[in-house]
C-alpha cells in the first residue's frame, strides 16, 4: 500500500455499534472522474473536433430515447432530470425558474438543473457527462485530476471500457475477450498514472455493461488478466505497474439493476482478490425496483463490500418514507396497508444499519447529488437519516459524486452539513 493511503482504505475490524458513528470529510470519497470535467476542457474539445451542435443533438437524442417512458411523476429521478434538461436545450430554451421556487418544490443547495442556464453546447455536455466521448476524459485526464473540482485527496472512480468500444479505431471484427482484458488493463493503469500520490483509483464496473447476462466473458477475462499481474507483481517483490503502487479498489455503479444479476460478479471480485476494497451503488431511487427490495437486498451486500454508495433506500426507510407510495390508484389496490409496510421497512433499515455498524461498513453521500438527483427529496430529510446513520454507529463519508455537472465542490457539500450542525 501506498505510504499516503488513507486511512478508509484500512483494513475493516467489527466493533460495537453502540459507538456513534464518524462523518469523514478529509477527502472526497465518491467522485467520478467523469463527472469532473472543466468546462474549458468542453470548450476545447469541440472546437478541437470540429463539432456542430446538429451532432452533438443526434447524438443525444439517441442517449437519451431510453428517458421517454419514465413516468413524469417522479421528478426526482435522475433520469427525468436529463429528459427535462435535454428537453430544454433541444427546443433552445434556458430554465427561467427563479431560485426561489425551484426551493419551494425541491429543497436543493447547489443543483445544476434547477440553477445552471443551458445556454451553449459546452455547458450542457459538463452537465450530462454520460454522454460525452471516452477519449475526452482519456486524453486530459491528468489535467482533470489537477482541475477545479477533483480534490487532491480523493477516491476517483474511473469506468472500465465497454467491450468493442474504441472509439478512435473502428473495429471490423468483435473484440476478443484478451484484447479487451489487455486494453482495460491499459487504460486503467494510464488512469492510475494520471492520479495524484493521495488520490485512489477505483475501477468502477458499469452494471449495465457488465452483469450475468451482458459481458461476463469479458469480465472475466479481465479479473484473470488483473489476478495474473498481481501474483506477478508478488512474485518480483516490488510491483513495476503503477496500478499496484495503491490497495486494489472497485465500485460497481452506473444502472440499478436486480441485485442478483451482479452479485455473482462482486463476489468474484471478493474471492480474486481479497484485500481489496469494494463499493456498491446502492439504494438510489429508480424505476422498475420496488423499494422494499431495495432495503432488504442490503443485507446481500454485507459479506462483500467494504462501502455502500449512496443507501438512500436505507435512508429514506428509516424516516418511514416509501417513494413507490404515491397517489395513484394502482398503487393504493397493490398496498392493503402501507402503514404496516412502511413499518416494515424501517425494522429491516434498522436492523441493516446495525450489521454495518458492527462490520465498519460505511455509507458514502453526496449531498448535492442526493438530494437533487439522488431522491433524498429534500435537505432537511438528508440531514435527519445521516443523523441516524450516525447514531446508529454507521460511519458516513462525503463526496462530491459529479462536480462537474453538479456545480459543486467538497467545501459546497461541506457548508451543507455545516449548516445543519452536523460538522463544525
Amino acid at each position: 500500500m501506498h505510504a499516503t493511503a488513507p486511512r478508509l482504505l484500512q483494513a475493516t475490524t467489527s466493533r460495537s455499534a453502540s459507538t456513534a458513528g464518524r462523518l469523514l470529510f478529509d477527502r472526497d470519497y465518491h467522485i467520478h472522474l467523469g463527472g469532473a470535467i472543466p468546462p474549458s476542457l468542453i470548450e476545447t474539445w469541440v472546437r478541437d473536433e470540429k463539432l456542430t451542435l446538429d451532432d452533438e443533438i443526434s447524438d443525444l437524442v439517441a442517449a437519451t430515447s431510453a428517458c421517454d417512458n419514465v413516468s413524469s411523476s417522479s421528478y426526482h429521478s435522475p433520469m427525468i432530470k436529463v429528459r427535462r434538461a435535454f428537453e430544454d436545450y433541444r427546443g433552445f430554451a434556458i430554465c427561467k425558474q427563479s431560485q426561489q421556487q425551484i426551493m419551494n418544490k425541491v429543497d436543493v443547495y447547489t443543483s445544476a438543473y434547477n440553477t445552471r442556464q443551458y445556454d451553449s453546447l459546452p455547458v450542457f455536455l459538463t452537465l450530462y457527462r454520460a454522454f460525452s466521448k471516452r477519449h475526452l476524459l482519456y486524453t486530459h485526464a491528468h489535467e482533470i485530476c489537477r482541475g477545479p473540482f477533483v480534490h487532491p485527496c480523493a477516491d476517483v472512480r474511473v469506468s472500465i471500457p465497454h467491450p468493442n468500444s474504441r472509439e478512435d479505431n473502428n473495429l471490423k471484427s468483435e473484440e476478443s475477450t484478451s484484447q479487451f482484458a489487455q486494453r482495460a488493463m491499459e487504460e486503467m493503469m494510464y488512469f492510475q498514472s494520471c492520479l495524484l500520490p493521495t488520490q485512489n483509483l477505483f475501477i468502477n464496473f458499469p452494471r449495465q455493461t457488465f452483469n450475468v447476462k451482458r459481458n461476463l466473458e469479458y469480465f472475466n477475462a479481465f479479473v484473470t488478466l488483473l489476478s495474473d499481474e498481481v501474483a506477478a507483481a508478488a512474485a518480483d517483490g516490488e510491483s513495476k505497474h503503477v496500478l499496484f503502487k495503491h490497495r486494489l479498489a472497485f465500485d460497481f455503479a452506473g444502472q440499478p439493476l436486480p441485485i442478483m444479476q451482479t452479485l455473482p460478479l462482486v463476489d468474484k471480485l471478493r474471492n480474486a482478490f481479497p484485500s481489496s476494497f469494494i463499493c456498491y451503488h446502492h439504494g438510489e431511487v429508480c424505476p422498475g425496483i420496488k423499494f422494499s427490495d431495495r432495503v432488504k437486498h442490503t443485507f446481500d451486500l454485507i459479506p462483500y463490500v467494504d462501502r455502500i454508495g449512496h443507501g438512500l433506500c436505507l435512508g429514506l426507510a428509516v424516516l418511514g418514507i416509501n417513494p413507490d407510495f404515491d397517489d395513484s390508484t394502482d398503487v393504493k389496490n397493490r398496498v392493503m396497508n402501507k402503514e404496516a409496510a412502511l413499518q416494515e421497512n424501517k425494522a429491516l433499515a434498522y436492523q441493516c444499519l446495525q450489521q454495518l455498524a458492527e462490520q465498519k461498513i460505511g455509507i458514502e453521500i453526496s449531498p448535492t447529488c442526493n438530494i437533487s438527483l439522488g431522491g433524498a427529496m429534500s435537505k432537511q430529510i438528508l440531514i435527519e437519516y445521516v443523523r441516524e446513520f450516525l447514531k446508529m454507529g454507521v460511519d458516513v463519508f462525503v463526496g462530491t459524486d459529479d462536480p462537474g455537472f453538479l456545480n459543486t465542490t467538497m467545501g459546497k457539500e461541506i457548508v451543507i452539513l455545516q449548516s445543519a450542525g452536523l460538522c463544525s
